[in-house]
């Protein structure tokens, strides 16, 4: 099978462009290779738009050349999901067609939009040939919106060969995108409490977004165990890992993050809430920490409590690894993906 997958450049910043790069490092089949066409790269806004012209005006001439079975398409809300829908008109007519949905705030999204928006969203979501959700709760949500045959496949990332977790480690972390979704600034009012009790313990949140907002609150409020990191490339988010005993992650809106997946594969104990698939990777109280998004005292009283218990630590950190070995990794995920590409193809004989 020969399949096309649309997206990010695998370089740029977020999410789904660490599901691509991770396609493209580990994915090894002798059945199925796929080609990767990027929708959109990091840099200037006439770069990003001459990156979405050039794959609109080359899917269907990259589809004939490279005789492409199946065309998988990355696709998240606003910006990328109008650029995505173009290029699924395209590819439909060329051969079939699997949607891969990683949107944190679709419904937002959707129940936002004028009726004539959502009546296109829903004319977008009729066209592929299946849907691929990240969490139950997206199928039963996206399953209101299309007939399209609606699966779950849950995030995955590759496994260390052994838990280095260092359960005495002094460093909370934090990765994604700095702001109110994410949980930032509730995390910047926990930090106090945190800094009065464990003062030698410091947070780093690692990211863009709206760095210069969080700075102006942390030096108005003193929060001197707060830094931030900036975005990180992949040799500097090991030594990161190496050095942390924590991740926090906040979120009022997710998909299924994979920097809850990266760190929990590291041994990492993660910290996070009760949103979109995050409670199938984290079990409460067996491998990390839920508490309700935007309780900002149950975080605090989290985080302390963590500290606080070593042997907790070391117990979260030996499930959460186990978690990802078991239900997470990129070898069960490959099969998974190499079925649904079967599956699509074979459907009532190909194109």
């Amino acid at each position: 099978m020969r399949i096309l997958m649309i997206g990010p450049d695998a370089k740029s910043k977020g999410g789904i462009a660490t599901v691509i790069a991770n396609f493209k490092q580990h994915f090894k089949s002798e059945n199925t290779k796929i080609s990767y066409l990027a929708t959109w790269k990091e840099g200037s806004l006439a770069r990003r738009m001459k990156t979405t012209l050039q794959s609109i005006l080359r899917i269907r001439p990259r589809i004939r050349q490279e005789n492409i079975d199946i065309v998988h398409v990355h696709m998240a809300q606003q910006g990328s999901f109008y650029r995505k829908s173009l290029l699924i008109l395209q590819a439909k007519k060329e051969c079939r067609v699997v949607l891969h949905m990683h949107a944190s705030q679709f419904d937002v999204f959707y129940k936002k939009s004028n009726p004539l928006v959502q009546k296109y969203i829903r004319y977008i979501l009729s066209k592929p040939d299946k849907v691929v959700v990240l969490s139950e709760e997206w199928a039963n949500f996206y399953n209101n919106l299309t007939t399209v045959p609606v699966d779950v496949i849950e995030n995955a990332v590759q496994m260390p060969t052994n838990n280095t977790y260092n359960s005495d480690a002094k460093n909370i972390i934090m990765f994604g995108r700095i702001g109110e979704r994410k949980g930032s600034y509730d995390v910047l009012t926990a930090a106090r409490a945190i800094g009065k009790q464990f003062p030698d313990v410091r947070i780093y949140l690692y990211g863009d977004g709206e760095l210069d907002n969080v700075a102006t609150q942390i030096e108005t409020e003193q929060l001197s165990n707060v830094i931030l990191g900036g975005w990180i490339n992949g040799d500097e988010k090991e030594q990161i890992l190496q050095n942390a005993v924590l991740h926090i992650l906040p979120s009022y809106h997710e998909g299924l993050p994979m920097a809850i997946l990266e760190t929990m594969a590291h041994g990492i104990p993660n910290i996070s809430t009760t949103v979109g698939g995050i409670p199938q990777a984290i079990q409460s109280g067996q491998n990390g920490v839920l508490i309700e998004a935007g309780d900002t005292k149950q975080l605090e009283d989290a985080i302390l409590a963590f500290l606080e218990d070593k042997e907790t630590r070391e117990y979260y950190s030996k499930e959460a690894y186990k978690t990802i070995q078991n239900r997470f990794a990129i070898e069960p995920y490959q099969q998974k993906w190499e079925q649904i590409y079967s599956d699509i193809k074979n459907k009532d004989g190909n194109k």
